[in-house]
């Protein structure tokens, strides 16, 4: 597998930009998107949201621990491609460490997820050098770009402030909601930006008001004429003796320049906006594709965890597996290998905290012949035993088509 080391590199001079182009008011604060609520939102401070932050952290931890495994297809036999140390082969960045800084592969993916869920997309650098490493590249800090040859490549800037041109055949790209060129992806923040304003500006709205101690604004009239000062005495006099949750409902005194005291009554119905906050926790669930029950709003509406997960496997995983599977077998295996080695996530793992699903589910796959004894034993880290690498099979069943089953 090439990896175009002697190709001429883009500059900033013959290089066409393939990223999206954003104009204002989509481009306020640095990367912050504006919304209507007032509110700047943007990948990092989403997260202050409890349920954006469950729900990204929720899909993050449930990818990193699936292993990603290495597949060889050699007519009909199938088996698992083994984490070389000496060669360090994809399966062993893959399964033991993606790099010499000591990854392991939980963290690898983990970061990979992350800008992938926030940002919309998830890099992943493999240089060619020895010995080999992987490398996630972080998607704030990196753009596609063309050269006039027609090219792709990916300009990054690293840590250092050096800018350096990636041949695409050493980048692993994943997107979500790709953008009308194709070539690069929008995170959640980027659809659900009302959303996430509309909440951050609640809790900041309840915030202030706890922090008054729930008592309403008020006008207060003085009889004689103050100065900017003056008139930022009274206030924070005011402000002093009744905000806090610790003065709330406290008597007001006022002395004898008050002319008039007015407060500023607070309706029910104004203070109902507190339970909009449930109502926004919902849409944003809707937007990561997360069932309310994992984040822990509404009521399980599964008979067993198996359903519960491949609900959840189906609508909501599968979206970000099958682009990383694919795309690790065009970019990690070579060419003429590419039709018989394939790359898969185990999601199997995902019953590992359900104990009788997973029995079962060995058992029905044994007593079916789909699965040797010490196959389903190595899956539980059990050793294996005497005759338990054969194949066994329901007696009672028999082969379609042999001269019993025609008489």
């Amino acid at each position: 597998m090439g990896f175009l080391a002697n190709s001429p590199k883009p500059t900033l001079n013959n290089a066409v930009d393939a990223s999206p182009v954003l104009s204002l008011p989509e481009l306020v604060n640095g990367l912050g998107a504006a919304t209507t609520s007032g509110e700047i939102v943007t990948p990092e401070n989403s997260k202050s949201i409890a349920t954006a932050y469950r729900a990204g952290n929720i899909i993050s931890d449930d990818v990193a621990k699936m292993p990603l495994q290495q597949f060889l297809r050699v007519d009909r036999d199938i088996r698992r491609v083994e984490p070389d140390p000496w060669m360090r082969n994809i399966p062993y960045l893959l399964e033991i460490s993606p790099n010499l800084w000591g990854w392991t592969p939980f963290h690898f993916k983990k970061v990979f997820m992350q800008w992938l869920i926030y940002w919309g997309n998830g890099l992943i650098w493999r240089p060619p050098k020895r010995p080999a490493e992987l490398f996630v590249l972080p998607a704030n800090r990196t753009r596609p770009v063309f050269d006039e040859g027609g090219n792709l490549w990916y300009q990054h800037t690293f840590l250092s402030g050096k800018t350096e041109y990636l041949p695409d055949v050493e980048v692993l790209h994943s997107m979500i909601n790709p953008d009308y060129t194709g070539f690069w992806g929008r995170g959640v923040v980027t659809f659900a930006r009302e959303t996430f304003g509309k909440q951050l500006g609640a809790y900041k709205t309840q915030a202030k008001l706890f922090a008054q101690g729930m008592n309403a604004s008020a006008v207060i009239q003085m009889g004689t004429k103050l100065d900017k000062e003056g008139r930022k005495k009274v206030r924070d006099a005011y402000e002093e003796a009744m905000s806090g949750t610790d003065n709330a409902y406290r008597l007001a005194v006022l002395d004898s320049a008050v002319v008039k005291f007015e407060p500023i009554q607070m309706k029910l119905a104004d203070a109902q906006f507190l339970q909009q906050i449930n109502a926004t926790d919902l849409d944003i669930a809707n937007f990561f594709g997360m069932p309310s029950h994992m984040l822990n709003m509404g009521k399980q509406a599964y008979s067993s965890n198996d359903q519960k997960f491949g609900e959840y496997l189906q609508g909501t995983l599968d979206a970000y597996l099958v682009p990383v599977e694919q795309g690790a077998r065009v970019r990690w295996v070579p060419l003429e290998d590419q039709v018989r080695s394939y790359f898969k996530f185990n999601r199997d793992s995902l019953l590992r905290m359900d104990p009788k699903a997973r029995a079962e589910m060995n058992e029905i796959k044994i007593r079916s012949g789909q699965l040797k004894p010490n196959e389903g034993r190595e899956k539980d880290d059990m050793s294996a035993y005497a005759d338990g690498d054969l194949f066994y099979m329901t007696i009672n069943n028999g082969p379609i088509g042999v001269d019993g089953n025609e008489e």
